[in-house]
């Protein structure tokens, strides 16, 4: 998956609630594979199955749930981001999710290759999130149609121009 593509999307529109708890179930499993120091891990961990439980409970997520997540995402992405980068060692195992040592204050050391593997699994993450419902998005989805009912499209209001309304913005 490319980190430019929202994942939650599909081209006919927004995925339903059991494809987005998948999917988180899915960010569990990829989070736990990237070199994040413990302590993050576990909070994208725990985050990450609220969100998840509250999709397959509710088929959508509370806004501070997701707040927190995206709060928890953006701060690992600061801690890859930060990390000294170091030529792949001979002397670590790569498969280990654990790099540095906390016990020898070793600095938080990733490779290229594991920065850009796990900004990629972080971003995709980000975009998940962004697009999970929530229950104001499910209220104002109720609202607009009541809206469109309620307008009447009928008059001839010839001296109305679009101005800033009428702009769509670029395609």
């Amino acid at each position: 998956m490319c980190s430019n593509d929202s994942p939650s999307v599909k081209a006919d529109g927004t995925v339903d609630a059991a494809t987005l708890a998948a999917e988180y179930e899915e960010f569990l499993l990829d989070v736990e594979e990237q070199p994040l120091p413990s302590y993050r891990t576990e909070e994208l961990r725990a985050r990450i199955e609220a969100v998840r439980d509250a999709l397959a409970a509710d088929g959508v997520a509370t806004a501070g749930q997701l707040q927190q997540l995206l709060r928890t995402v953006t701060e690992a992405l600061a801690d890859v981001r930060a990390a000294r980068v170091v030529p792949a060692p001979t002397d670590r195992d790569l498969s280990a999710a654990v790099p540095g040592a906390n016990d020898t204050g070793v600095a938080y050391e990733v490779t290229e290759t594991e920065r850009r593997e796990t900004v990629n699994v972080l971003v995709d993450l980000l975009f998940t999130v962004v697009e999970t419902p929530t229950h104001d998005d499910r209220r104002r989805a109720g609202d607009d149609g009541a809206t469109a009912d309620a307008r009447d499209d009928t008059s001839d209001d010839s001296s109305h121009s679009p101005g800033i309304e009428g702009y769509a913005g670029p395609e």
